[in-house]
């Protein structure tokens, strides 16, 4: 249990290596340019990926190491970052028609074309999906995800 006394249960050895105060469950990384590659995803704004953090993140996941946790972990959250960064796109260009549709004071609202509504719902329903898909050790990535298109 988490009173072991072996020392090296992980519980004991995730706390001590926290990154933030507020994240109990990041995965705990042992190679530190996997680690630092980590840290920038998750501290980065997911709408634009800046392209260095693309390049970092990606010459970590291709590294040799021997941290293969570490490097799963960061892969996990380079795919959800690169999810999410499509996804605003798509999110930001269905507002775009929303917005010419109502024109720019709502002067125009009626009903919604049909397939702007398939779109919105599917957009939704694709979002509900992904959130769903993050098993429990990613609480963290999920918690980011909708914060990163939660106000979208």
């Amino acid at each position: 249990g988490l009173h072991s006394s072996n020392g090296n249960n992980a519980f004991s050895w995730n706390s001590r290596r926290m990154f933030s105060s507020n994240e109990k469950h990041l995965p705990a990384i042992s190679d530190p340019k996997i680690e630092t590659a980590f840290k920038d995803l998750m501290a980065a704004s997911w709408n634009e990926l800046p392209g260095s953090l693309v390049e970092e993140a990606k010459k970590a996941v291709s590294m040799a190491t021997d941290d293969k946790a570490g490097q799963e972990a960061l892969e996990n959250v380079f795919r959800a970052a690169e999810a999410c960064e499509e996804f605003s796109g798509v999110l930001v260009t269905l507002r775009m028609a929303l917005d010419d549709l109502c024109g720019l004071t709502g002067e125009n609202v009626g009903p919604l074309p049909g397939y702007l509504e398939e779109a919105v719902k599917s957009a939704y329903s694709r979002y509900m999906t992904y959130l769903e898909s993050f098993g429990p050790e990613e609480h963290y990535l999920r918690k980011k995800v909708e914060s990163e298109l939660g106000t979208k």
